[in-house]
């Protein structure tokens, strides 16, 4: 019982599997003889719990990124892009400045 609990668990995996398909393979389970009545219950109540903790996990990790976004931040590319523009400039500056002495 404890491999095939921690097998589905890892199928559940997030929020990626439907409460109906937790309830189907844990009814076909039961009538293989795999689970009884009872640890098919105990295993369909914490699939999913497991479900819906995924779930809640997800809509926190999309507000994250929503409150990113809003911050108006540069990514790593676009400092890099800019750092570059600025050497150029740089280069440029100290190439006139030269030219006139």
């Amino acid at each position: 019982m404890e491999e095939l609990k921690k097998l589905l668990l890892t199928a559940v995996g997030a929020a990626a599997i439907s409460v109906e398909k937790i309830d189907s393979t844990v009814t076909e389970l039961i009538e293989k003889g795999k689970l009884s009545v009872k640890e098919g219950k105990e295993l369909r109540e914490e699939l999913v719990r497991r479900k819906k903790e995924s779930e809640e996990d997800l809509v926190k990790k999309e507000d994250l990124n929503g409150i990113i976004d809003s911050l108006n931040l540069v990514s790593k590319r676009e400092l890099e892009l800019l750092e570059d523009r600025v050497a150029k400039l740089e280069e440029q500056m100290k190439s006139v400045r030269d030219s006139d002495l």
